[in-house]
Parts: structure tokens; sequence; C-alpha cells
């Protein structure tokens, strides 16, 4: 079996690489390249990885080699083997469930020779497991030693002695030990039939136990049953007693209750009558039933709206009277102001057109004033103010006593302003004198000044306003609406009405407490009725019902937790007495009694036949590590050693010196790496005398001195006439 090449997607800090093999391929890189990683590449591709349980990474191989850098963790490796290529594909997951690996030929075709995930490949490679391989012709660096060999490479030495390849010793002693350990499980947990005859003896012999204390459990469960039941009647007893005696007490108390109660209705009733007889006076002839409140609260909202409608708007037509009358004011001393403007112009005309003629007195006549187009208006809003206050005066006093003293002043005024005035009439003659002229000269100025502002101040107030026309209809409407409900109200007995509110609500009281009452007279009856007792059957004497009903109580929780500890204990007894039954492990023990005899014959027959057959093995063993320790001692020879060594049947070797054997811990490392490395060459070579196997050398010689080191490296060329190896190494002077 020869190894071609190598590719490495990622291992460890190997990624993407592909490495090319030799008869003898010598890797020398510094530390840290992943010699060793790559070493442990060949062995898991043709065994796989492990579990990956360990916790130690050093020691979990799919931890320890998933790749740095992440990505791919697998890669592919080429062999020829039995002059055909081959080539293994494998990839590492989590754990083992997630491994793919494949085996494909020449062609490029799946191969199944090796197993259908080629599980089996390293075993038929090599005809061995992967330990075995670990400990032959893998050299892991620092672990030459090969110690005690192995089962697997035992079972294959000894393969190769027997006859046709086949041994049949060994098939003999494994069957021997799968029929002791089917008997005698060697390791826990696993269990023989005699290790299970032997648990399900112990645990009938608890049973047993626990069916006696079972009985015993029954026995006092029984008596507790009996215990509770006679506990359970005397309760009964005593909460029927109890029962009688708190509902005696119950209907004493009943009779006490209905008789304040009776009183209490009784009050109630009389006062119902007193108060159905005042509203009955209230009311006189109507049926309070019968009474319209819902009309009448009709009425009242739609009069009160309106009510506050006509005070909103005689607020504001007050506030437009009063502007109009000071704006009245205002006319009238502009018309004074030109009266003396006019004057004085005259004045001036008179005395330019002034004659010799002398004056002419006439006698004085009445003159009435022109009526003029404000007149009319001022009387109507002083008479519309006068009434309006007259109209509030009972309800708000204040506006009604302003406006009744506007309109009162307004008629006054008119009152004056159409008096007749005397004036005197003087001739058409021009009479006018320079004193004349000088006393109104000054006036006239005056007067031209005032008029301006006068003019001004009036032009700045609001026009005219007109009466809003719909508030005479709101006020003869509120005057209706006033009129209906006070002669609603009047067929009832109210004293003097300010507020229809108030007369509203009372009236509707008076409804609600009509119906009232008259509902407590009628059920007055019934409820007297209801509340007869006959109280002949009371005893004479009285007790405390709470001290009986505690009593009771405590009576009843002892019914019942003496019912629940009897039906508690009747289970208890009914399970015990059906576990206490041991006839059925009875008859199980003698018969597994009677099967475990038999079977201790039968075991102790299978360890004698093994113990033969080892003894016969080990003398068998004996004849090929002859083979392996001559091979051993000429490799030494080889490499100018002289150290004699000798096989134990385990296969451990040991030096003779002086008739002294001694361990090979003893000596140097040096020495003890170099007589395990020619060991593990001899163990090759008896191993694999046709196909030769691929030989893995992590730096095998990292302990050797020079001399050592140099016939080592000539071993090694030489050797690799006749194995394919694969050499790594850190050091210069120990490559080639």
């Amino acid at each position: 079996m020869r190894i071609l090449s190598c590719y490495i997607a990622g291992f460890g800090k190997l990624v993407n690489k592909r490495i090319e093999l030799k008869d003898l391929t010598v890797i020398k890189q510094d530390n840290g390249w992943g010699k060793t990683t790559f070493a442990d590449f060949i062995r898991c591709m043709f065994f796989g990885l492990d579990g990956g349980r360990k916790k130690e990474i050093a020691e979990n191989d799919r931890a320890h080699y998933r790749p740095w850098s992440g990505g791919t963790f697998g890669g592919a490796l080429t062999f020829e083997y039995n002059e055909k290529i081959y080539r293994v594909e494998r990839t590492f997951g989590q754990t083992p469930a997630q491994d793919f690996a494949r085996v494909l030929d020449g062609n490029q075709m799946l191969c199944y020779e090796f197993g259908e995930k080629a599980e089996r490949l390293g075993e038929i490679l090599f005809g061995m497991d992967g330990d075995s391989y670990r400990r032959s012709v893998y050299v892991p660096q620092g672990e030459i030693e090969t110690g005690e060999l192995p089962d697997g490479i035992k079972a294959k030495l000894l393969s190769l002695l027997s006859a046709n390849g086949e041994n049949g010793g060994s098939r003999a002693l494994e069957r021997l030990d799968a029929a002791d350990k089917a008997l005698r499980a060697k390791r826990k947990p696993a269990k023989g039939k005699l290790d299970e005859i032997d648990e399900r003896l112990m645990e009938i012999l608890r049973l047993k136990a626990e069916k006696e204390g079972y009985a015993l459990s029954a026995k006092a469960a029984w008596e507790d049953v009996e215990r509770a039941s006679l506990a359970i009647s005397d309760a009964e007893e005593n909460i029927k007693r109890l029962t009688k005696e708190i509902e005696q007490e119950q209907k004493r108390e009943t009779l006490e209750t209905n008789r304040r109660v009776y009183e209490e209705l009784k009050s109630q009733y009389d006062y119902a009558n007193k108060e159905l007889a005042r509203l009955k006076l209230f009311f006189g002839d109507n049926n309070p039933a019968s009474v319209n409140t819902d009309g009448l609260q009709a009425a009242v909202d739609e009069f009160y709206a309106l009510k506050t409608q006509v005070d909103a708007s005689a607020e504001g037509l007050a506030r437009v009277q009063a502007q109009k009358a000071e704006r009245e004011m205002l006319l009238a001393q502009i018309t004074a102001k030109e009266q003396v403007v006019k004057t004085y112009e005259e004045l001036l005309q008179k005395r330019d057109t002034q004659g010799a003629g002398t004056r002419r007195k006439e006698k004085g006549k009445k003159i009435y004033p022109p009526h003029r187009k404000s007149t009319k208006w001022i009387l109507l809003i002083s008479l519309t103010l006068a009434f309006l206050g007259a109209a509030f005066i009972a309800t708000k006093w204040q506006l009604g006593a302003a406006l009744l003293g506007v309109g009162g002043l307004g008629l006054i005024a008119m009152f004056f302003r159409t008096l007749p005035k005397r004036e005197k009439v003087v001739s058409n003659e021009p009479t006018v004198s320079q004193a004349d002229y000088e006393k109104y000269e000054p006036l006239y100025r005056d007067a031209l000044g005032e008029l301006q502002a006068l003019q001004e101040k009036l032009a700045a107030y609001p026009q005219e306003s007109v009466l809003d026309e719909g508030q005479t209809q709101k006020v003869a409407r509120m005057q209706a609406l006033e009129k209906g409900i006070r002669e609603f109200l009047s067929y009832f007995r109210f004293d003097e009405i300010y507020d229809y509110r108030a007369a509203l609500e009372s009236l509707k009281r008076g409804v609600e407490d009509y119906k009232k009452h008259s509902e407590t007279v009628q059920a007055y009856a019934e409820k007297a009725q209801a509340l007869s007792f006959d109280d002949r059957d009371l005893p004479a004497y009285a007790q405390d019902i709470e001290v009986l009903k505690a009593k009771l109580e405590e009576k009843t929780a002892q019914k019942e937790e003496n019912l629940a500890l009897r039906s508690r204990k009747l289970t208890e007894a009914e399970n015990a007495e059906e576990r206490a039954d041991a006839s059925a492990l009875l008859g199980e023990e003698e018969r597994l009694t009677e099967e475990k005899t038999r079977l201790e014959k039968r075991h102790l027959a299978i360890v004698r036949a093994k113990e033969i057959l080892r003894r016969a093995q080990e003398n068998l063993a004996s004849r090929y590590l002859n083979g392996v320790e001559s091979g051993c001692k000429r490799y030494l020879t080889e490499l100018n050693v002289a150290m004699a060594t000798r096989f134990a049947a385990d296969g451990r070797v040991r030096v003779e010196e002086n008739g002294l054997q001694r361990e090979l811990e003893y000596y140097s490392v040096g020495s003890k790496e170099l007589v395990d490395f020619c060991m593990r060459i001899a163990l090759a070579d008896a191993l694999f005398e046709k196909d030769k196997p691929t030989l893995i050398l992590d730096d095998p010689f990292v302990n050797f001195d020079d001399e050592k080191t140099e016939r080592a490296k000539a071993f090694v060329k030489k050797l690799s006439q006749k194995y394919q190896i694969v050499y790594l190494t850190c050091k210069t002077e120990r490559a080639f």
C-alpha cells in the first residue's frame, strides 16, 4: 500500500494544501508549521476521528484539529492498493453523525469495498484498528514506545501464525469470553445472566422484607380504620344534638328579630300614613299618579330660556338708549353753536346794509318751536324703557330701576321741549350797533372751535339702532307661559311662588313620596304576616348560639378529619394487604435459585476452558515474539548498538545485562527510544510480510545524540528501499 498524494482542505492550521509523496518524503519545517498535524491528517483519513467527548483539547482530535480559520474540516488522500488507485474523501462535523466519507476508484466511481461510508478503510488496508495502527507503523513524536501490545496487534500476529491466516484459538477464546460475559459481565453497567439473577434474588429478598412490613402496616391500618369509625359515630351524635340546639336558638333569635323588625315596620307604616295625609292635603282632588310633571318641566324650561334671552336684550337696549340720549344732547349743543354762528353772520350783514332810519320795536309774541324729526323717536324710546323698567322691577330691581329712570328722564325732557317760547320781534330795519358787533364777535370765534369738536364727537357715536322685532313676541310668549305655569300650580297648595323650578322639584318630590309611602302602606300587611312566629316549642332557657356554632364546627371538623383518615387508612390497609401477598415472590425465588445453580455450573466450566485456552495461546504467542525479537536484535546490530534484548509474552522489551533482565526505564531516553524504534520496525516486518504500509515518522530521533542520529538517518534511507516513508523534522541535522 502506497500513499500518492494528500489534499488538506482544512485540518488544524493547514488549509488548502496539496502534498505529493515519494518513496522517501522528507518534510523539514520549523516548529509550528504543522508537521504533527499533517501526520495525524494521514491517520484520520484512514481511520476517521473519535467522538470528541474528551474535555482536554490535546486529547480531543475533533476539537484540536478543527480549522482555525473556519471553512471545510477535512480533505482527501490518494493511495495505491492491490495495484489499483483509490481516493478517500472525508469531512468532519461536530459529532461523528455529521461526518461524511466516501472512497472513489480510478474511474472516480463510488467504491464500496471498504464499507458504505469508508468506515472499514483502515481495518481492511492494515488489518488492525486505529489504536494498533498508532502503536505500530505510525510513530508520533515523543511516543515511540510500543509498550504492551494491544489486542489488535496480538490478534493479527496470531492469525499470521495460524493456518491460512486464521486463528481458531482466538475465535474460540472470543466465543468463550462472550459466553462468560453473557453470564458474568466484567464491566458495569453491563450485566450477565447470573448478574441479573443475583440482582433479582436480592430484589426478591428486599421485596419479601417489604411485604412483611406491608402485613404489619395493613394490621395497623385496620386498627386505625376501626378507631376512626368510632370517632365518626361519636361526632355524628354530637353534630345531631348541636344542630337541634342551634335551630332552637335560631328560632328564638328569629322571634326577637321579627319583633324588632315589626316595630320598625310599624313605625314606618305610621310615618307613611302621616306623610300620605300631608300629601293628599297638598294635592287636593288631584291624583298624584296622573300629574303631568313632564309637561310642566317643558313649560318651565322654555319660560326660563326666553327670560334669559329677554333679559339679555333689555340690557343691550338700555345701553343703546343711553347712547342715543347722549347723541341727542350733542345734537342740541351743535344746534346752539350753529345758531350763534348764524346770528353773528346776520349781524355782519345788517351792519353792512344799515341805513339812516331808526329802529322800530314791535310787541313780542309767542312762537312755538317747529317739530323736529327725532322728537317722535325720543318719545317712543322713553316709553319703551319706562315699560321694561316696570316689567323687570320685580325680578331684577336694579336693571328695572335704571331703565325706569332713563325712560322718566326722557319723558321730562320731551315735556319741556314742546313748551312755547316768547321771542322779541324787531323790525326789518337794520339797527346793529358797534357794541352788538363787539359783543357777538368773541362768541362767534368760540362757537366755531367748539362746533368742529362737537361734530367730530357726534361722528364717533354709532348710528341709531332699531328695536328687535322678535323681542315683543318673546315677551308675549314668556307672559303666556308664566300664566299657564301659575294656573297649573294653582291646583296645588303652594306658598307664594317666585321660583318655578323649585316649585317643579317640590311637585316631583311630592309625586315620588306619594308613590313610595303608598307602597310602604301596601307592603306593611304582607310583611307583618310573614313575621308571625310560634314560640311554644322553645325551651325556657337560652344558650349562646355562637358557642353552639363553635362546638358544631369543631365536631364537624373532627368528623371530616376522621372520614378522611378512615378513607386513607382503608386504602392503605387494602393496598398493604395486596402488597403483603408474597406467594408470587416465593415461586419466582425458587425458580431463580434453581436457574442460578445450573448457570453457575456452566460458568465454572467456561472459566476453566478459558484458562486452558489462554495458556495455550500464550505458548503460541511466544512463537511470533521470537521473530520480532530476532528482527529487533538485527536492526540494533545494524545501528551498532550492543544491547541484548528479550521480549515477554505481552510484547514488552527488557534488556539482559550480566545475567539479569532490566526494564527499559532504567536506561537513557535516547537508548530507550532507539530500542523502541527497532522494535517498531521489527514489529512492522512481522505484521506486514507482503503488502508493506507507509511508515509515518514524526521526528522520532529528537532525543538522539549526533552519532546515533547519523546512524538512524542512514538506517531510514536503507529502510526506504522496503517501505514508503514520510519523515518529518524541524532540525537540519536530522534532515536528509
